[in-house]
């Protein structure tokens, strides 16, 4: 399996506009699923997924109902969860743990400081609305500045989670390109193998000459 994610430049090129680092170029993750391949792709786009620690989430109205399962599945995990005072409140109403967090417009300390401090591990945010654009912009930059990888959109927040239960649960493998085209190619071997047509079955010519 392959997972394609976008090279954020991050110290190489500090103040360099966010929106336009997408562009720069991408890397690949190879592996035998897809939550390691995720895994690898993130190390290599400098962006490694923690495996432990704090996670902090802020999304809008509509994504709430869809982060729920995620931001469960890493507070089972044993990750401590922080989220902004709607996405808190609605995580706290089904029985999630949440943290409240002032956003950046609310006062201090709020989500930039806890990222610059080193309080926060990795970022879900989905921004929408002019006035919390600004606030996720900020946030987001913040994070890219200090190494802290973030998602902005739900399926790969929930990427990132099958990524960390890969992490966890086994030492990552280095395979050739060669090795793994050999790999592909008996699987496919195999797999044609499995569908090719089975011949009818015939009795033996004595039988048919008795008439049996």
């Amino acid at each position: 399996m392959i997972e394609t994610v976008r090279r954020l430049v991050r110290s190489a090129f500090p103040g360099f506009p966010e929106h336009h680092a997408p562009r720069l170029g991408e890397v690949m993750g190879i592996a035998d699923t897809f939550g390691w391949a995720f895994a690898k792709a993130q190390i290599a786009a400098d962006g490694a997924l923690p495996l432990d620690g704090t996670i902090f989430v802020t999304v809008n109205d509509s994504d709430k109902p869809t982060v729920t399962p995620i931001v469960r599945r890493f507070h089972e995990m044993g990750y401590r969860i922080l989220a902004t005072e709607g996405t808190a409140r609605y995580l706290r109403a089904h029985g999630i743990p949440a943290e409240r967090v002032l956003k950046v417009h609310e006062g201090r300390p709020n989500a930039t400081d806890l990222i610059f401090s080193g309080e926060v591990q990795l970022l879900i945010n989905t921004p929408l609305g002019k006035l919390t654009q600004r606030d996720d912009y900020i946030i987001r930059r913040t994070a890219l500045q200090h190494r802290v990888p973030y998602t902005t959109t739900m399926s790969a927040a929930s990427a990132a989670c099958d990524a960390v239960l890969a992490l966890r649960s086994r030492k990552g493998a280095v395979c050739s390109l060669q090795e793994w085209y050999e790999m592909a190619a008996n699987d496919v071997g195999r797999h044609d193998a499995a569908r090719a047509p089975v011949p009818p079955h015939r009795p033996p010519s004595s039988s048919i000459a008795r008439g049996q």
